[in-house]
């Protein structure tokens, strides 16, 4: 089939290019409104009991609750001076109509603790006008621009606030980083390849998958709930898998050029040997993407749908686009080649000389003199530096989400230090009674309520904010974070208090969001990780032909996930070296930030695990020899795959320099994740468990014996048909370092 694909792409590539084009245009058509239905929110489940407790503020009481929280602060005038509250109510007045729901102040409750401690600040709760989530982030912003308070000092903060900051943040950080990224992406494939129209070919391939994302984004979000930070990460993921891919076809081409093959056959053994290996790498990537889609949170979600689409098309742009390119510029791929240094040859080998052409063999051959020994430090060095993810605390977005100095976040450190209690990370819970509140027996159930709630473990005040006929809004205070265990605790105390008489309790706020979050996160990872892992190994036997190594394969993604994730809290929630990365340490891990993380570590690592082994395997066949099947596989794969790493780094480290510390632990743990499996998982962990498992890691029960001898293998190749297939089972050059899959 790929060998008739790249004849197809040889053959009619000015209709495949033509056809390009086309979709491109299509494309950018689709997503010319995308930005307009993107939305602010995606973070909370619908149906968690946190958000349930927070509509049930909206539609059955009308009180109590908090979109917005608005501080009004004068430097001459006291709260109790009739001048301020004319001033704060004259510019809630101002606000534009059906921006606002209800808003409760100070002097519409006479809640003491909505007035600051030194008596010149209060601050109003604002409920957000609107039916759903983007009317009411469109409330806010109408609410933010129209207000105005001559003489005071105005602070907007809340859920509601610190959302919009994040997703505004976000989006200038999207056209920041394609920007930067782009470029400096160019430049070190410049470096790579040693040649301009080489590196830029790649792009093609990273451009054309973020195209196919961002359709597949802009298709489903009247459908879907697509955040505008989901935005970042699925351009960041196009970009990275495209140029990888992108770069394993160019150097396998200019490799098949070198070994003296005319340009059409040498665009059909590309298409036959790198392009099934990019192909079957989309598949399996696009496939375990699908499984994001099983979590409810629209960002999530959402970012499951882009990038199962991109990687998809991805590797089918990379398998016909750039084939069809590379035939019309044949010879001139290697045009506008840089000058090499004297003491290095091609990257890789090659017919150069140096490091470069047998360092990665060497390497391997090091590690399987000692495999035991290579295998078990790695496995401790990277269960080491999983040991912090132990003690992780997973907290969900705040204001500490953003930099320091953000509107929003300023607001909220000034509220909580101003304020007896600031309200953000109170404990807020929603009881319907049976019986009427203004009767006495409803009343009595009320009191006796709220005071079994202030004699809790880590309670620290109770305020009734807000009642109806039948049910009551409670803010419960507490010592400590919201992300605290002490909270945590207090919350599934609070949702075990019966009410007295009977009723229901809806627990809402900061903490329970983070419970509920992560409680629906472990409920469906169990299913998750088996479609991941199932669908993984089944793909990952058909493409290797073996049991084990699919095996092999995903314990290594263990220990390379758990290593990633143990960084991210020692940096991130412990604050070590924190302040590199111009970041406070937060005290927590986003709950958002491992589910995403998750899938884009078992993505990356599957991609360069099937770098490898297919090239390992590639040479067995041809050798059947394991040792030197391992070392020459990690030589002509060495190449590339460190130069995909670095690409990946790359992407990673520029969309790191978001403000917004979500996107920035997410990119930091990839570029943590990607270093460590570059570097030694397959560089020294896979030779050296390889090399212990010998022959036993090509071991499947329904294998023919052909594929498992020399012999035979070599018959087959001497009676394939045009040489196109004899390409795809081995290389034509004689066994040694050669330059089969290097970027040059």
């Amino acid at each position: 089939m790929f060998t008739q694909l790249g004849r197809f792409d040889v053959v009619r590539r000015a209709w495949v290019l033509a056809g390009a084009a086309v979709v491109l245009a299509v494309a950018g058509w689709a997503c010319s409104g995308l930005q307009d239905r993107l939305s602010y929110g995606g973070f909370i489940a619908p149906d968690a009991e946190a958000s349930r407790a927070a509509e049930a503020i909206r539609t059955q009481i009308g009180e109590g609750g908090a979109d917005v929280l608005v501080t009004f602060r004068s430097r001459t005038l006291p709260v109790s001076d009739p001048a301020f509250r004319h001033g704060v109510e004259a510019a809630l007045r101002g606000a534009p109509a059906g921006s606002v729901a209800r808003a409760t102040t100070y002097w519409s409750t006479g809640i003491p603790m909505l007035v600051s401690l030194d008596g010149h600040a209060t601050v109003a709760a604002v409920l957000l006008g609107g039916d759903d989530e983007p009317a009411r982030t469109r409330s806010y912003l109408a609410l933010r621009r129209d207000v105005r308070a001559d003489g005071f000092e105005v602070g907007w903060t809340g859920p509601t606030a610190v959302i919009t900051e994040i997703v505004e943040r976000s989006r200038h950080d999207l056209l920041r980083t394609e920007l930067l990224a782009l470029p400096l992406m160019a430049l070190l494939l410049v470096v790579v390849f040693r040649g301009v129209v080489a590196a830029l070919l790649p792009l093609v391939t990273g451009v054309l998958a973020t195209a196919a994302s961002l359709t597949a984004l802009s298709s489903v979000a009247g459908f879907v709930e697509v955040p505008f930070v989901t935005v970042n990460l699925v351009v960041a993921i196009g970009l990275a898998a495209g140029v990888d891919a992108g770069l394993l076809i160019v150097s396998r081409f200019r490799e098949e050029l070198r070994a003296g093959r005319e340009v059409p056959d040498a665009v059909v053994v590309t298409v036959d040997t790198a392009g099934r290996t990019v192909l079957l790498s989309g598949t399996i990537t696009s496939v375990i993407a699908v499984g994001l889609t099983f979590f409810p949170l629209g960002f999530v979600r959402s970012f499951g749908i882009g990038a199962t689409v991109g990687l998809l098309a991805g590797s089918l742009v990379t398998v016909t686009v750039l084939p069809a390119l590379l035939a019309c510029l044949g010879h001139r791929v290697n045009a506008w080649a840089l000058p090499r240094p004297w003491c290095a040859g091609p990257v890789g080998g090659g017919r150069g000389t140096g490091w470069a052409r047998t360092g990665w063999a060497r390497t391997a051959r090091a590690v399987m003199e000692q495999p035991l020994r290579y295998a078990l430090a790695v496995s401790a060095l990277l269960l080491a530096l999983a040991v912090p993810f132990l003690h992780t605390v997973i907290g969900f977005p705040d204001e500490r989400m953003l930099p320091p100095g953000a509107g929003a976040r300023t607001a909220a450190e000034e509220l909580r230090g101003d304020f007896a209690v600031s309200g953000l990370g109170a404990i807020q819970a929603v009881a319907t009674f049976d019986a009427p509140l203004t009767g006495r027996t409803g009343h009595e159930a009320l009191l006796t309520w709220t005071r079994r709630l202030a004699e809790l473990d880590g309670a620290h005040g109770v305020l009734v904010a807000g009642t109806s006929e039948q049910s009551a809004v409670v803010y419960l205070g507490h010592d400590g974070g919201a992300e605290s265990d002490s909270a945590k605790a207090l919350v599934r105390a609070v949702r075990a208090q019966p009410l007295p008489g009977g009723g229901r309790v809806l627990v809402g706020g900061a903490t329970a969001l983070a419970l509920d979050t992560m409680d629906r996160f472990w409920a469906l990872l169990p299913r998750v990780l088996l479609f991941m892992a199932g669908s993984s190994f089944a793909l990952l036997t058909v493409a290797l032909r073996s049991l084990v190594l699919p095996v092999k394969a995903l314990l290594m993604n263990v220990l390379s996930i758990g290593a990633s994730f143990g960084a991210l809290t020692w940096i991130f929630q412990d604050g070590h070296g924190s302040g590199l990365l111009g970041v406070r340490p937060t005290g927590y891990v986003d709950a958002l930030a491992p589910i995403v993380m998750l899938f884009l570590l078992i993505a990356v690592s599957m991609d360069y695990e099937l770098f490898l082994l297919l090239r390992i395997r590639e040479q067995y066949r041809r050798l059947g020899d394991n040792e030197e099947a391992i070392a020459l596989g990690l030589q002509l794969s060495g190449g590339v795959i460190t130069a995909a790493a670095s690409a990946v780094l790359v992407v990673a480290a520029v969309f790191a320099t978001s403000e917004v510390v979500l996107v920035k632990e997410i990119c930091v743990g990839i570029f943590i994740a990607v270093a460590l499996d570059a570097a030694l998982v397959r560089a020294v962990l896979v030779p050296a468990t390889m090399r212990l498992l010998g022959r036993a890691n090509w071991w499947l029960p329904s294998l023919p014996d052909r594929l498992r001898r020399p012999q035979a293998v070599a018959a087959v190749r001497a009676g394939a048909p045009g040489g196109a297939e004899a390409s795809r089972v081995s290389s034509p050059a004689p066994p040694g370092p050669s330059a089969e899959g290097q970027p040059q």
